[in-house]
């Protein structure tokens, strides 16, 4: 199977995971798309100074997406809680060597990249899908280059520009900062995540 990783927080997970899900099963024929859960990632929170929400509500929040090809995964929960991602795909390339796997980077990502743990091995070693974030980046490949330290896009790292995206600037900040200030978060999460919130009085 062709099985793309979508890895984050899901802090909490909203309807712009299930965009870039759909839309990177359709435009490169996935089988699936794993979202793939972080344990507490060091890293990460250098970069982005948060602290996570205990992993089992985040858990529980992101099978709220699940469909018949959206899947949540619990491997790096399970088997990498340093959620170094380089770890994690040559883990899963062990394991399932039959499945071919890549790996979704936001464009917003690509300015901290070179930050990431064995980024260099990540960038021509592994298969990168670069998606773009709030609005089209028509000098994408330009930023890629830049953020990989490239001058040609190898074939391993794919980038969507495709004009036929929907892009959105939903994020799990901007929806956390609705909770704290008592906004609406309608529309911008599944029902189940939204009511999941309330229940256990996230974010507030």
């Amino acid at each position: 199977m062709n099985i793309a990783i979508l890895g984050g927080s899901f802090d909490p997970p909203h309807l712009g995971h299930i965009l870039i899900a759909q839309q990177v099963k359709e435009l490169l024929n996935m089988d699936q798309i794993w979202l793939m859960p972080l344990y507490q990632k060091e890293q990460q929170d250098k970069i982005f100074h948060k602290t996570l929400s205990p992993v089992a509500d985040r858990l529980l929040m992101a099978k709220y997406l699940e469909n018949d090809f959206i899947k949540i995964s619990k491997y790096e929960i399970e088997h990498n809680q340093t959620s170094y991602t380089v770890d994690t795909l040559e883990q899963l390339e062990t394991l399932s060597s039959n499945d071919e796997f890549y790996w979704i980077t936001g464009s917003d990502q690509l300015a901290e990249f070179q930050k990431y743990y064995k980024w260099e091995e990540l960038v021509h070693k592994h298969k990168l899908i670069i998606f773009p974030r709030e609005h089209m980046l028509w000098h994408l490949e330009d930023k890629v280059k830049e953020g990989f330290n490239l001058q040609i896009i190898p074939k391993n790292v794919i980038v969507l520009d495709n004009k036929d995206l929907v892009l959105t600037n939903i994020s799990s900040r901007i929806v956390r900062e609705r909770v704290k200030k008592g906004l609406s978060i309608t529309h911008l999460v599944p029902k189940a995540v939204e009511e999941y919130i309330k229940g256990q009085k996230l974010y507030q």
